[in-house]
């Protein structure tokens, strides 16, 4: 079947003429469709074979696909949290609403636990002991209720979990021997394991591939693909010191690991390094933008001790923002009776694409469009 020019079509806006390339048979009617979505020169020198094809047919550059990390996201810092009757300090005034509530009506993705390891009750979850309020009283609660918000919506983009192990002999004695006595790091990996499925999940094995380590992973491979990390979950071990050393020498080069270790500089363990704290954005902003650059994750805050809400000042919250950080954690994340300051993520829905390594065509609707309520 060969092709040939179509009769000639006027543009009715410019009185411009020009002809059609197409098969035999083809009506005016079908030109009329072409012409509204082919790009097409004033004058075709000819038909197929030519310079004169409509670019319409030619492959368009393919889309660099989105990362998780290119997401920003916001976080709450001691996510499970309520205000003390008696609170002996200012830091400790504020109450969070249940770890769901945030999820479904304030946007949060990244949340932070604090977990006491109890002789009669397993793990628990909360501050101190002059600040106890919270909204779920053990770990495996906090997450029960976090697994049941996110099969509910399971095209939500990875959440972070930031765990804390708190241990009160640590104080007084060497972490090594408290630590081991308790066995709160296995407690943490074990409650992990039996409450929240692996295939919800993204680990170190998974990030680290066929890779030596799971530094080389990040910086030659990047962070799994978005569409394939929907519904799941992200752990990270919210330590530092003896309390990390222990778990990297359970979990050696991370294998079989649940959680990410967290640092707060590069350069101590190669080939571990993946996710950083740090959480001062107007002093480490230059930092957490190399390290975003880098292809790492990394968490800052917004707030803290009610300085800045107090103030309603947001600059720490604006710096955090430029800086690039991945999750920025907030006291704060809804409004408050009697005060001004709280957070969002801007044009966020609830989250947007990281201002500094997210693909230029990024949307916020492209990182996640589940409806958030007022």
């Amino acid at each position: 079947m060969g092709w040939y020019a179509a009769p000639m079509v006027t543009n009715s806006s410019s009185s411009e003429s020009f002809f059609v390339c197409g098969p035999p048979g083809l009506t005016m009617r079908s030109v009329a469709i072409l012409t509204t979505i082919l790009v097409i020169s004033p004058v075709l020198s000819g038909c197929l074979g030519t310079d004169a094809i409509p670019s319409i047919f030619e492959d368009s550059p393919e889309q660099e696909p989105l990362r998780i990390n290119h997401i920003q996201m916001e976080g709450t810092h001691n996510s499970y949290h309520v205000e003390p009757i008696f609170s002996p300090t200012r830091e400790y005034m504020y109450t969070h609403d249940d770890l769901d509530i945030q999820a479904s009506d304030q946007g949060v993705r990244q949340f932070e636990i604090d977990v006491w390891w109890d002789v009669r009750d397993g793990l628990r979850v909360y501050h101190n002991q002059y600040d106890s309020g919270t909204t779920c009283p053990t770990f495996q609660s906090c997450l029960e209720v976090l697994l049941e918000w996110s099969l509910e919506n399971s095209q939500h983009h990875p959440i972070m979990i930031w765990v804390e192990p708190k241990d009160w002999p640590e104080q007084a004695a060497e972490i090594t021997t408290t630590v081991e006595l308790t066995g709160i790091l296995q407690e943490i990996e074990s409650e992990i394991s039996e409450f929240w499925p692996l295939n919800l999940s993204i680990t170190p094995d998974e990030v680290r591939g066929e890779r030596s380590n799971l530094t080389d992973a990040i910086l030659n491979d990047g962070w799994p693909l978005l569409e394939e990390s929907r519904g799941k979950v992200m752990f990270v071990l919210l330590a530092t010191g003896g309390m990390r050393d222990l778990y990297l020498e359970e979990y050696p080069g991370l294998a079989g690991a649940r959680m990410f270790p967290m640092f707060t500089s590069q350069g101590q363990y190669p080939g571990e390094e993946a996710v950083f704290s740090l959480t001062d954005p107007i002093g480490d902003g230059g930092e957490i933008t190399r390290l975003v650059e880098d292809g790492f994750i990394v968490r800052t805050r917004a707030d803290s001790g009610g300085t800045e809400p107090d103030n309603n000042d947001t600059s720490r919250f604006e710096a955090a923002l430029s800086s690039g950080a991945h999750t920025i954690a907030t006291d704060y994340p809804a409004p408050v009776d009697g005060m001004d300051y709280w957070i969002e993520i801007p044009e966020g829905s609830p989250s947007r694409c990281n201002p500094i390594v997210s693909p230029d065509w990024c949307t916020s609707l492209a990182v996640e469009s589940l409806e958030i309520s007022d």
